[in-house]
């Protein structure tokens, strides 16, 4: 992070031309930042043109909008909406403030903050940054650091971030990292469906989630009735099952094409589900079938 000097503050001021491929994709960055005040330090009254959050590391500033008047001190998380009258500035010169924002845009946008609670009558919340909202804040200001000409292969890489931004934020909740909404789970379940078979790791699918690995495990076994990784074996042997059903694949072929490292591991796994080898159960399948086209 490189800071400028300037009158009331020390700053960075970063700035990102979404190409047509993000914009395609509804949401987009537009400019980011950081901002150590001074003394004095305020922003007079001035009217977006996108949307802006801004995260307090330290210190308390004062909102005033033509809706409300807000404290917002360290940890919090406050946003700004376009067309709107806003002003703010430090709330006294003892202690230090420090913030950092990111601009965004786009018809997905407000969409997305009202996801995530925020709207232009509640646009603020108390204590709720985390480690994971950081890191994908920091991924974005590397990206428009590193690269200041746009190209197909940045607007990738920046929308992914930007989106995985809001991922991380509807995961936290205000205080203590509990999800502040249960469509995470829904979410994990359906990327398990997609990906079960790429050798998938508890620790990723947390990290996705934007919490620690512990409390994944233990709310998605507290809402499905299991822990991850058993749901994980659950839908590898169910494709398992299909495979041996309808097709005559080797048992080899099926457990390599699942992601087992070796036909032990993956009868292993299969007998510990279904009570039944792979070989048994296809054989009783076939018998079934048998019976059933007389």
């Amino acid at each position: 992070m490189k800071l400028q000097e300037f009158d009331k503050e020390r700053a960075e001021f970063l700035y990102h031309q979404p190409s047509d491929w993000e914009k395609n994709g509804q949401i987009w960055t537009v400019r980011g930042g950081c901002s150590i005040g001074k003394s004095g330090y305020q922003v007079s009254p001035r009217r977006l043109d996108c949307y802006s959050f801004h995260y307090i590391k330290e210190g308390r500033l004062l909102y005033e909008s033509d809706l409300h008047e807000q404290i917002v001190r360290g940890g919090d998380l406050y946003c700004l909406f376009p067309n709107r009258t806003y002003s703010y500035r430090r709330m006294d010169d003892i202690e230090p403030m420090q913030m950092y924002w990111l601009a965004f845009d786009g018809p997905q946008a407000a969409h997305l903050l009202h996801e995530a609670g925020f709207s232009p009558e509640s646009p603020h919340s108390a204590k709720r940054w985390s480690n994971g909202l950081q890191a994908r804040l920091e991924q974005i200001f590397h990206l428009m650091r590193e690269h200041a000409s746009p190209s197909i292969l940045l607007g990738m890489q920046m929308q992914s971030a930007l989106l995985q931004f809001f991922s991380a934020l509807f995961r936290e909740d205000k205080s203590d990292g509990v999800p502040r909404h249960q469509q995470w789970i829904e979410s994990s379940m359906q990327y398990m469906e997609l990906h079960a078979t790429e050798g998938l790791t508890v620790a990723q699918l947390a990290d996705m989630a934007g919490m620690n690995r512990n409390y994944f495990s233990t709310a998605f076994a507290q809402h499905t009735g299991m822990p991850p990784l058993l749901y994980m074996t659950g839908i590898r042997v169910k494709k398992a099952q299909k495979l041996l059903h309808e097709t005559n694949d080797s048992i080899t072929e099926i457990a390599y094409s699942l992601g087992y490292a070796n036909l032990y591991v993956f009868s292993r796994a299969f007998h510990r589900y279904c009570g039944l080898s792979p070989t048994e159960y296809r054989a009783t399948k076939k018998l079934i079938s048998h019976d059933w086209s007389r």
